[in-house]
């Protein structure tokens, strides 16, 4: 169900730019998504960060984790559109205590450094590296749901990069979520906003939940050469909304 308050008293300003007419911020009222977090070494991991002041989460004194999440905007102010975010969780020049997201809590507001971000609309990725310098490009992003089970597939050029399938968990609800996207541009480090809305959500621990493949394209070669081991968090909402916002910090990295 939607939240019939989360848009009320937000300031949603028409800006014009080339052929169009955008708002800020950018207001996502229907999207679905699954998520899923898999271990994978730490020096393989500090190997996608283009800044030394970025910080990967320890989940071990071995071990941080790359995120993947698979979205499917049924509606946006830019139309409706699927995207796949390839992530790590950071934090900005502070290291992260060992055992975060296993013994010690993650942070409220978590920092995540996007390192690929396919979309399936050209305006989408224009709008998206234009003003925020998301690392953004055209692939093939398709949803399909079988019996109890919801299965995203990523092909870019012809090739497929992963596949990823997830149970559609029993839900439970889950508060209001700021998350806190990362991107890198000409050397400056940039932060924007993604507010998501009061939900219902099912989330497990359990890898017999989730599956992810890997295909044949360069970025799935690339994630292969990261060593992913045991996926340690999966997460599934079939409904939220969404606030994002521009960039409003940047740091020199």
């Amino acid at each position: 169900m939607r939240k019939k308050d989360f848009y009320n008293e937000i300031a949603h300003t028409p800006v014009p730019w080339r052929r169009h007419e955008l708002h800020v911020p950018v207001f996502y009222p229907d999207f679905l998504f699954m998520t899923v977090s898999i271990l994978a070494p730490v020096k393989c991991i500090r190997s996608l960060l283009p800044s030394p002041r970025l910080k990967p989460y320890r989940i071990t004194p071995w071990q941080s984790t790359l995120s993947i999440t698979a979205y499917r905007y049924r509606e946006s102010d830019i139309g409706p559109y699927n995207e796949i975010s390839v992530g790590v969780p950071v934090t900005l020049d502070e290291g992260t205590p060992l055992f975060t997201g296993s013994l010690r809590r993650m942070p409220k507001a978590p920092m995540v450094y996007i390192h690929h971000m396919p979309v399936t609309t050209e305006i989408a990725r224009e709008v998206g590296a234009e003003f925020a310098g998301y690392p953004k490009f055209i692939a093939d992003i398709e949803f399909q749901e079988e019996g109890n089970w919801l299965t995203c597939e990523l092909r870019a050029e012809n090739r497929k990069v992963l596949t990823l399938s997830g149970r559609k968990l029993d839900l439970k609800h889950s508060p209001r979520l700021c998350l806190m996207p990362l991107t890198y541009r000409r050397g400056y480090v940039l932060r924007s906003e993604f507010v998501v809305s009061e939900r219902e959500m099912g989330s497990s621990a359990s890898g017999k939940n989730v599956k992810l493949k890997l295909g044949e394209h360069p970025i799935a070669e690339e994630l292969k050469d990261l060593n992913p081991g045991k996926i340690v968090s999966y997460g599934y909402c079939p409904q939220a909304q969404g606030i994002l916002t521009p960039v409003f910090e940047s740091y020199a990295g």
